[in-house]
């Protein structure tokens, strides 16, 4: 049996979250591997919490080095930031296998032969870039062998696979075990590999996160407390018809079965989380309906369609690999240490956790967005200082229409048809984007948590914390009520989003409605336009929009200047807002602070103000100051905007953006027209980028012989 534990920390979470779940899960299991020499496993560590144990735990890293020393474990090697391998080009992929090989060699003094594919985000090519990093194994779902035409019979063996004729051995891992351990008796998970023996299986992998044994709700007290851990590895340890490897055991001594070609996928849940809502519900639908032994056989979707479910995702996924091109040219002739800081930045950029949503948050944490495009520009100030600055019409996004896209040496702005809003503006000093939102849409999650408020199962508070069963088993929560919060967006939430009301009706929101766009490169601006007999001007006749973003001092500054105009026979009176939305950290900062007029607020305090002239924002948390100029005065509103979502704790609602809305109260006589101007200023504090990483020598052994090593601290 070979135990595979997979330690992540993505590399913008709070240093809190690093110290807790260390204290609460690594460490434990560590401390728990070291008192069962007899029981062997594979641990993966990713470069950022590789990082923070030696610079924080340095006894948790000389308890690893002690048993690799004694050959009971293996460390595994894998992308430095843990990136989903194949959302990043090549060369960072490969680039980042090598960074996380040489770290653990140069710490451990083991150069790992097996690396951790994250996610088991798999498509048929991998084979080639594993080889190519020098990776000879790895380990993904049984589910994945099933969707190649296995049955689950010949999921106790390990197959080889390839790309170009580059192999890689590849690992099935037990579903079953996943959902097993630790969230049942020990007496549970023996009998299933008691069962795997008696059908033949020669080898039997599990392989899961290290989180699972304590940091999970409920885990600390089963795993640690009441004595699980210690309990499963003494039983493997006594049972006659186990023994224990590592996944370099495995694949030394036991030949492969045979050769297979495995199709694209991920495990089972985050195939269902990369669809929408309604989707999702038809891919459980299918797989229920064919039941256990035909629902593998379910086309899976691709990890990819994330980028189609979030287009802040995908926005951000395409604008690293505008810097990804970028560096690779320059590296080409320049190897200073400014190009290999911007390179460490890039692939911190890449870490997957920011690109995707399932039980463990990903998007919908505001501080992981921020650090990831704070990591971009951080690399892209640096690749800026030769550039001439210059705007282009260019479908960076991939959507099929063009966006306009300025890049100065100060900033960039970037202008989208939808709605004809910005959708970024980034300021390289401080290496923010101010424009780091995220919309709140339906999620399949939400159901269950209606479905689970209607019947009264969700536990909340203290119920929550006991529970023992698994995370994907039970419905926890942080409050009651959080179905009532539900609310969704029609688009992405940017800046100089339009809607208006003609007197008492509704609404009509333009915030989806894609604008005709026509850039003057020369004057650096951009004119978006939206015509009658547009559908969604017809409840006004007559009406018609132009908005011209005007973008100066190298990015710095970005406005809009809106002419409405009236084409009609009749008198248009209506009432028009213009909101912005800004990505603040969070509704709580006291430090910043928004000055609406004459009058102060946070984030998370909303207020109304009347005959505003100016909108001043201060933001500590993210080191920059904006000014909205508003010509003529407007009536202002703020408010804050939270999502409700689910992670390992629960479902929660979590800040996302601060809207800004500016209204006029406006009256266009036939045959003439109206201005409305916002002109915003940006500046921005020095963010200096970390220093470069310097190479960990190996460590030695400081214990003198004979005497017994230090264990982790508890």
């Amino acid at each position: 049996m070979a135990l595979v534990f997979h330690q992540h920390q993505p590399a913008g979470n709070f240093p809190s979250v690093f110290s807790e779940v260390t204290e609460r899960a690594y460490a434990p299991l560590v401390a728990a591997l070291y008192r069962h020499p007899e029981v062997k496993a594979s641990l993966h560590f990713s470069g950022p919490l590789l990082d923070w144990l030696e610079a924080n735990r340095p006894d948790v890293i000389g308890d690893l080095s002690d048993l690799v020393r004694r050959g009971q474990i293996e460390l595994l090697s894998g992308g430095y930031y843990e990136p989903v391998l194949v959302g990043v080009p090549r060369r960072d992929g490969v680039g980042q296998i090598r960074a996380l090989t040489d770290r653990v060699h140069a710490i451990f003094g083991q150069r790992p032969l097996g690396a951790w594919l994250t996610e088991r985000v798999w498509e048929p090519h991998l084979p080639s870039l594993l080889a190519e990093a020098g990776i000879a194994y790895t380990v993904l779902d049984d589910e994945h062998f099933l969707r190649a035409g296995l049955k689950k019979d010949e999921t106790g063996e390990s197959y080889i696979t390839e790309d170009q004729g580059l192999p890689v051995i590849v690992f099935p891992g037990s579903m079953k075990l996943r959902y097993l351990i630790p969230f049942r008796d020990v007496s549970a998970t023996i009998k299933e590999l008691r069962e795997r023996h008696a059908a033949g299986a020669r080898l039997v992998v599990y392989a899961d996160d290290g989180e699972k044994f304590g940091a999970w709700p409920g885990t600390y007290q089963r795993v640690h407390k009441d004595g699980w851990l210690e309990q499963f590895f003494t039983a493997l340890a006594q049972a006659d018809f186990i023994q224990t490897a590592t996944l370099e055991d495995a694949w030394i001594f036991q030949k492969p079965a045979r050769r297979i070609y495995i199709p694209g996928g991920a495990y089972p849940e985050m195939s269902a989380w990369a669809l929408d809502a309604a989707a999702a519900r038809r891919l459980q639908q299918a797989r229920h309906k064919l039941g256990e032994d035909l629902e593998s056989l379910v086309t899976a979707p691709l990890w990819r369609n994330f980028f189609a479910k979030y287009p802040e995702s995908n926005a951000l996924h395409k604008r690293m690999l505008i810097v990804s091109e970028e560096l690779a040219r320059r590296s080409i002739l320049d190897s200073s240490n400014e190009v290999r800081q911007a390179q460490q930045n890039l692939w911190r950029a890449q870490g997957n956790d920011v690109y995707w949503h399932g039980v463990f948050g990903g998007i919908y944490f505001p501080h992981l967005r921020s650090d990831a495009y704070a990591s971009l520009l951080k690399a892209e100030r640096i690749l800026s200082e030769r550039r001439v600055a210059a705007g282009e019409s260019r479908d960076y996004d991939v959507d099929g229409y063009d966006e306009y896209i300025f890049r100065g040496n100060a900033g960039a702005v970037f202008v989208h048809v939808q709605g004809g809003a910005v959708i970024e503006w980034d300021i390289y000093a401080s290496a923010t984007n101010l424009v780091d939102t995220l919309a709140r849409r339906p999620e399949a999650e939400h159901d269950e948590l209606r479905r689970a408020e209607k019947a009264g199962k969700v536990l909340v508070g203290k119920a929550a914390e006991k529970e023992t069963k698994s995370i994907h088993e039970a419905v926890r929560a942080k409050e009651r009520g959080l179905s009532k919060m539900l609310e969704y967006d029609p688009a992405r939430r940017g800046l100089f989003q339009d809607s208006f009301t003609v007197r008492k009706g509704e609404e009509v929101n333009l915030h989806a409605v894609y604008y005709a766009l026509t850039p003057q490169r020369e004057a650096r601006t951009v004119s978006l336009t939206l015509e009658p007999p547009a559908r969604t001007l017809a409840a006004t006749p007559g009406l018609g929009i132009r908005k011209d973003i005007r973008i100066a001092d190298e990015g710095l500054a970005a406005g809009v200047r809106y002419r409405l105009r009236n084409d009609g026979d009749e008198t248009i009176a209506l009432s028009f807002t213009s909101a912005s939305n800004l990505g603040l950290l969070g509704e709580n900062e006291a430090a910043d602070i928004i000055t609406v007029g004459t009058r102060k607020t946070t984030a998370g305090k909303p207020i109304e103000v009347r005959n505003v002239a100016e909108i001043q924002i201060h933001s500590e948390s993210k080191h920059f100051d904006l000014t909205l100029a508003i010509d003529p005065p407007a009536l202002v509103n703020t408010e804050p905007i939270y999502a409700v979502t689910n992670s390992e704790s629960g479902f929660e609602r979590i800040y996302q953006q601060l809207e800004i809305s500016m209204t006029w109260a406006v009256e266009i006589e036939p045959d003439s027209h109206v201005d409305l101007e916002i002109r915003g200023t940006a500046l921005g504090q020095m963010v200096e980028p970390e220093a470069v990483r310097p190479t960990a020598r190996r460590r030695k052994a400081t214990t003198p012989a004979g005497e017994t090593p230090a264990r982790p601290r508890r």
